[in-house]
């Protein structure tokens, strides 16, 4: 009898053992596609951040390059600038340099002093009309 039930318990046992391997099997493969595609997922988050980092790191100097033209620019602007107004400067300088050159040459220096000359004859007179008033 103990051989029957032995017999009984082997073919009772084995679709048991089936379906647990059947269980584990699934939790096998979930936890499987859980770790691959976690792995898949961190993988892909590295290579983004690794990819943004050096897009990153691109555009930093590429801004660095921008603002050394932009500093380059402003300079030079500064330098035109200058140059406008040293060339504006000079320019209303000449004039007045050729025209102190025109005030002081020769005739009309005796010019002056016939004037000084005339000053002197007229302010006699006035001195003697304000005299005549004061009376």
């Amino acid at each position: 009898i103990m051989e029957f039930d032995q017999k009984e318990e082997t073919p009772f046992n084995i679709p048991e053992k089936k379906k647990a391997d059947k269980k584990t099997l699934a939790i096998y493969i979930a936890a499987g596609v859980i770790t691959i595609s976690s792995l898949i997922y961190g993988y892909a988050s590295y290579q983004a951040t690794y990819f943004k980092d050096l897009e990153i790191k691109n555009l930093k100097s590429q801004l660095e390059d921008a603002n050394t033209k932009l500093q380059r620019i402003d300079i030079l602007e500064n330098q035109v600038k200058e140059l406008e107004a040293s060339l504006a400067s000079k320019s209303a300088a000449k004039p007045a340099v050729v025209k102190k050159t025109k005030v002081l040459p020769k005739k009309e220096t005796k010019k002056v002093t016939a004037n000084k000359k005339t000053n002197k004859k007229i302010k006699p007179a006035k001195a003697k009309e304000k005299k005549s008033v004061k009376k």
